[in-house]
């Protein structure tokens, strides 16, 4: 379990930090969004023939960049390390078997994703590493941070994998007008699933690797 160092400060002001928090966090994932929505169209103008694995990593890139930059920084706070994963072996095994056959049941009851189209190397690396380290590394860690200055670590762990989830499904919007209404609405509830289960690994184990594993699994699931 991820706890902060010594007795977390209870200030009588809680609440509007919590908020400036999640507002900071909410600003920082769009603005990354909406770069990478900027920047994508621009590289696959100037480079319009390249490979469709690298085309994958164009359309990512901005995600890609801002969730690999703490691998070079402090890897360990924003949970690329082992942490306690094989104490939990059982749990991720679990949670594993759910997201596979999850995705494959609406295959078979609903018919193929929107996103069937897409490559296995875009849905089972470039959008798990991305997302993951994102939104599990960057914005989970900070959250976590700041919430573990204001309340005991219990709370502040709740806090943080709510909230964080939600920052997360609300991005899943920006695919609006992309594909289908319906199937955008029915994502963002499904990623809010997705996010508590990513978020609640990342925080018992200490690590972003379960997350980035169980994501690839089930996005393949529902592609390949």
């Amino acid at each position: 379990m991820i706890r902060e160092q010594g007795k977390p400060t209870m200030n009588k002001h809680k609440l509007p930090h919590l908020v400036l928090y999640v507002l900071c966090g909410t600003i920082l994932v769009w603005g990354v969004v909406y770069a990478n929505n900027t920047i994508y169209p621009i590289i696959s103008a100037q480079y319009p023939l390249v490979h469709p694995y690298l085309n994958d990593i164009f359309s990512d890139a901005v995600l890609l960049v801002a969730a690999l930059m703490p691998v070079f920084w402090i890897p360990a706070f924003f949970g690329y390390r082992l942490g306690a994963v094989s104490k939990h072996w059982k749990l991720l095994l679990g949670m594993a078997a759910c997201l596979v056959v999850a995705p494959l049941a609406y295959r078979i009851f609903l018919g193929d994703t929107p996103f069937g189209t897409n490559t296995w190397f875009f849905e089972g690396i470039v959008v798990p590493v991305a997302e993951e380290g994102f939104f599990r590394g960057i914005l989970l860690s900070v959250l976590l941070w700041g919430f573990g200055r204001l309340y005991p670590a219990g709370i502040a762990e709740r806090l943080t994998i709510i909230l964080s989830t939600l920052i997360f499904a609300s991005a899943h919007l920006n695919n609006l007008g992309h594909y289908p209404t319906a199937f955008i609405l029915f994502q963002v509830g499904f990623s809010t699933i997705l996010g508590l289960l990513f978020g609640y690994t990342r925080v018992k184990t200490g690590s972003i690797y379960p997350a980035m594993v169980l994501h690839a699994l089930f996005n393949l699931a529902g592609t390949i």
